[in-house]
């Protein structure tokens, strides 16, 4: 892994909640995952986190 890499990928996956990323960027995504479980984890963790927002977000909308 060239130093560096976990970051510019974990901001690009953080990115990709804002905006599409563009071919390069999902590509430099896709081939450094298989390799990096540490950024898997992070991939993960940012599913779930958004999961629980849209959930909580759907009870906001019942209560209300």
């Amino acid at each position: 892994m060239l130093p560096g890499k976990c970051t510019d990928v974990t901001r690009l996956l953080s990115d990709a909640l804002d905006r599409r990323l563009t071919v390069h960027e999902r590509v430099q995504v896709r081939v450094h995952l298989p390799t990096c479980s540490g950024c898997r984890q992070y991939r993960e963790q940012i599913a779930l986190l958004r999961a629980a927002a849209k959930a909580a977000a759907g009870q906001g909308d019942e209560e209300a």
